[in-house]
């Protein structure tokens, strides 16, 4: 059964004239519609070979990138700002209803990386709260992560749930660089616990 949304063979032969691919596809194999047939093949050939095919493919692969870009802080404005395609195609890719695309668009959604992440991009905290209770145990007080993250003040100010995509990068630099650097001053507590219960040596 022909699905409802396709067009009907006549109407696609009264809107594309002869000497097309299209008219060539409703049945027509006049010289013409060959010749424009022919064409087609031998320009997918040579686009295929070079990597520049433009078919149609499934939006599977495409999908599962946007959402893998999604789950680190990539939103589609993001993604199609960087790729050239509009907010609505990257929505409609994501949510699964667009089920087929161009291979180009494809390959420029493939593109897109984790770096593209704007700076105001909300990501997920965990992995900064991960890394900023390390340092506390090691450590360092709340106050002095604070101050060497640039805060005003002694608070750390930084939320539970969701972050900026700047203060994950910003808090990732700093646990390396602490956690690397071995920073004496920081480091003191720990020690003066031991110290205080008796199990230093």
């Amino acid at each position: 059964m022909r699905p409802p949304d396709m067009t009907d063979l006549a109407v696609l032969r009264e809107r594309h004239p002869h000497g097309t691919r299209v008219r060539y596809m409703t049945g027509c194999k006049c010289m013409l519609c060959r010749a424009a047939n022919s064409r087609y093949s031998t320009e997918r050939s040579r686009a295929i070979k070079a990597g520049d095919w433009n078919g149609i493919v499934s939006s599977d692969r495409a999908r599962a990138h946007l959402l893998m870009l999604s789950r680190h802080g990539v939103g589609r404005y993001v993604v199609a700002d960087a790729c050239g395609l509009s907010p609505r195609l990257i929505a409609e890719i994501r949510s699964g209803r667009q089920r087929n695309m161009r291979s180009r668009n494809e390959r420029r959604i493939l593109s897109v990386t984790a770096e593209a992440r704007g700076a105001g991009t909300l990501v997920h905290a965990g992995p900064v709260w991960v890394q900023i209770n390390r340092l506390l145990r090691e450590g360092f007080t709340k106050g002095q992560l604070a101050r060497r993250l640039g805060n005003k003040t002694a608070a750390l100010q930084i939320r539970r749930h969701v972050v900026t995509a700047k203060t994950a990068m910003r808090v990732e630099k700093l646990h390396a660089e602490l956690m690397a650097g071995g920073d004496v001053c920081g480091r003191r507590q720990p020690v003066l616990r031991s110290i205080a219960q008796g199990s230093y040596r």
